[in-house]
């Protein structure tokens, strides 16, 4: 049987926790200077349940996988918001995500051959051809396990220990670092791209012309839009769950559902018009009028573009 850890429900409220305070620690970002003593703390709690999930999962004992999951979360999730340090609280945000994606997924992941060609060349594809030929379970076993060895070389340097190995570790997550910046700003980009397309403002002299403006910008090239998008995704999968993963991936949530709501109203409109079509409108259904579907249209794209400029900031500064 699956292993559920969580209903759909509560995942996403614990994603959007998560969203939440990564978003409002961003501005505070400093990697500069030493590791707040109650971040520190913070993040030895996490790591040790870290330690006893990866330990399960290693041993593939799904029943115990299940009563640590039923055990640690939602506080892991919760720890990890709280904790300000960016690259700590990346790397212990991006391996608990996985850890919890593990055990969501255990049954299938177990079946599943992992995708080594799918995966991010600097990074997680040699982690994937380590496993010679290992399943998709064992796969985020592995990033989970390589991003809380992150964590823990940052704890070992703020409290001196830098030897050898933990230097080395830091270097490879520097220069995964380097990469993670590279990849932002292909995201980043594209997003832009997107903007583009959606030439609304409040200023439109009414609701109408706004129509107009959207069918002129989406319509003929609603295809490439799509792609683009979807391009987008796929870069986001290569991140780690960082302020600026958030803040691109909000802008992305929000020129999709834009899209999704200007395809109802297109759909509706041309249920109005075809004189052999009996078949309710999308926004019928949902109760819904073009002037309600529009406003939800420029509510995403607004949003949208909030969080490509917030984004935009994080690399500006970062890039400094």
């Amino acid at each position: 049987m699956p292993l559920k850890t969580m209903t759909a429900a509560s995942a996403a409220f614990l994603f959007l926790l998560t969203f939440a305070g990564r978003v409002a620690r961003a501005a505070d970002c400093d990697t500069e200077r030493a590791i707040r003593a109650g971040d520190v703390r913070r993040a030895e709690k996490v790591l040790a349940g870290l330690r006893l999930l990866h330990e399960a999962a290693g041993a593939g004992d799904a029943g115990a996988y299940r009563k640590l999951t039923s055990k640690l979360y939602p506080d892991l999730f919760i720890k990890v918001a709280e904790v300000r340090d960016c690259d700590l609280s990346t790397d212990l945000s991006t391996a608990v995500f996985l850890a919890e994606k593990l055990g969501r997924t255990w049954a299938a992941a177990g079946e599943e051959a992992a995708d080594c060609l799918g995966e991010r060349p600097d990074i997680y594809r040699p982690l994937c051809l380590d496993l010679r030929g290992g399943t998709a379970r064992q796969l985020l076993l592995a990033k989970s396990r390589l991003h809380a060895r992150w964590a823990e070389a940052l704890l070992r340097n703020n409290r001196g220990e830098a030897g050898a190995e933990t230097a080395r570790t830091l270097a490879e997550a520097e220069a995964a670092r380097e990469n993670d910046l590279l990849i932002a700003a292909r995201v980043l980009e594209t997003l832009k791209a997107v903007e583009r397309r959606f030439p609304l403002s409040t200023a439109d002299a009414d609701r109408g012309q706004r129509f107009e403006a959207l069918t002129a910008a989406v319509d003929r090239p609603s295809v490439e839009i799509a792609d683009a998008l979807r391009a987008a995704e796929a870069l986001l999968a290569w991140m780690p769950r960082s302020p600026t993963f958030y803040q691109l991936s909000n802008a992305l949530l929000g020129y999709a559902d834009g899209l999704s709501w200007y395809g109802k109203v297109r759909q509706s409109k041309k249920l109005v018009v075809s004189a052999n079509s009996f078949a309710p409108g999308p926004l019928k259904e949902l109760g819904l009028n073009v002037e309600q579907a529009g406003a939800a249209v420029e509510a995403n794209r607004q949003s949208a573009v909030r969080y490509t400029r917030l984004a935009e900031q994080s690399l500006t500064k970062a890039a400094r």
